[in-house]
């Protein structure tokens, strides 16, 4: 049991000094470095729901599918944020997950994908989260 806890421990500590290091750690064997993109898009502005399913559709089609053809991932969720006037608004929310090499282009697309959203439905934002994964094709 002792020799769990320890090798839990040193595990443990390889795991936070990863996410302090200023490069990403080595994939493992059979793994390939990709970049993991998610977007968190509200579909509401302040006059209610802007994007229904048929404008996400359209959207999707035409600005997402077209810069990512091989494949991303929509989920559908609840959102919520505070206004500047302090007041908490809820949502429906899509979350887009594209995973894709590295490189400059993706990150191009993803800010041409978060500027057509907020512009085509007069959204404030769009939350961007990119992050190094390692990926396996099994």
């Amino acid at each position: 049991m002792r020799i769990a806890i320890l090798v839990f421990l040193a595990l443990a500590g390889m795991m936070v000094a990863a996410c302090t290091a200023t490069t990403a750690p080595a994939c493992p064997e059979g793994a390939d470095r990709w970049v993991k993109y998610q977007l968190f898009m509200g579909r509401s502005n302040q006059t209610g729901e802007v994007v229904d399913d048929a404008a996400w559709a359209t959207f999707l089609g035409d600005t997402v599918t077209s810069r990512f053809p091989d494949g991303l991932t929509v989920l559908d969720a609840r959102g919520q944020w505070r206004d500047p006037e302090g007041e908490i608004k809820k949502e429906r929310t899509k979350v887009l997950v594209i995973l894709a090499p590295p490189g400059e282009d993706g990150l191009r697309l993803i800010g041409e994908i978060s500027a057509e959203y907020k512009r085509r439905f007069s959204q404030q934002s769009v939350l961007q989260v990119v992050y190094d994964t390692c990926v396996t094709f099994a």
